[in-house]
């Protein structure tokens, strides 16, 4: 792992525990600094209740919110080692209605954010809302890990580029580049590309030639649709192929479409299987 800082923001310390141990392993030699921050987010009592015509409203308990962050500071120290002298944990007390702001102004001084999967059996609202702040507010990349958490080697193996020709997965593969030129090989993934697409006659090649002059071993691989949805694709041979993690842009379509009508990236993180390297 290069320098710098890696981050992560924690609203759950059972949710968390997974990202918490892979950003620990992915700070081991010490040459990075890992932060962090627990957050206590404000939310209105579910006390509101109508007086005649009037709703009567409480206001959000900032005290609660400031309780939180103390608690979960005490629940996820015990998972620090004594020797890690580049460990910190943060307090933070987040306003309600502004989570954007305020947690992408905590991610923003970082380099890289390693996240719990936002999605699971259980709603994870403030996951959600703490993974989208980093990518929109922070403008960062996060490393989004399955629950348990994920062993990503300072050198891997094989990993996965999902390539569309977007300025998303072109700021996904910039990001990425200390890690891509370590691997053992990058496989370039394209699916189903579109007939009109000026490499038609060699789909990825431009992105290649990028990367093995950036000193990454690449390979390309043009898959068909073969199933219902691209992420299934893109799923599938990560896992068949024992790809470490994939580097892909985030929600190319707007967040709302996405929760709408569903969309690669919100599939994606749905059933985080393999690590995703994202950045938008």
């Amino acid at each position: 792992m290069s320098r710098g800082t890696v981050a992560v923001l924690t609203t759950d310390a059972v949710l968390d525990r997974g990202a918490i141990a892979t950003a620990l392993a992915l700070t081991e030699t010490g040459e990075a600094h890992l932060d962090i921050h627990c957050l206590g987010i404000e939310s209105t009592p579910p006390d509101a209740y109508l007086a005649g015509p009037a709703l009567m409203l409480t206001m959000p308990d900032r005290d609660a919110a400031q309780a939180r962050a103390l608690e979960l500071e005490a629940e996820l120290r015990p998972l620090i080692p004594a020797h890690r002298g580049n460990v910190q944990l943060h307090r933070h007390h987040i306003r309600e209605g502004l989570i954007g702001h305020d947690v992408g102004r905590i991610a923003r001084l970082a380099d890289r954010i390693v996240s719990a999967a936002p999605y699971g059996p259980e709603p994870r609202p403030l996951q959600v809302a703490t993974l989208e702040a980093a990518l929109f507010a922070g403008g960062l990349p996060v490393i989004v890990v399955p629950d348990g958490g994920a062993e990503i080697a300072p050198s891997p193996s094989r990993l996965m580029v999902a390539w569309d020709d977007s300025r998303e997965a072109m700021v996904a593969v910039r990001a990425a580049l200390p890690m891509l030129r370590r691997a053992g090989c990058v496989d370039v993934v394209i699916v189903d590309p579109e007939v009109q697409a000026g490499d038609r006659s060699d789909p990825g090649g431009d992105i290649a030639l990028f990367l093995a002059r950036n000193g990454a071993r690449v390979e390309v691989s043009v898959l068909a649709r073969s199933r219902f949805r691209v992420s299934e694709v893109l799923r599938r041979h990560a896992l068949d192929t024992g790809a470490e993690a994939v580097v892909m842009g985030a929600y190319g379509h707007s967040r709302l479409r996405e929760r709408l009508f569903g969309g690669t990236t919100r599939e994606m993180l749905t059933d985080a299987r393999v690590p995703l390297i994202l950045a938008r």
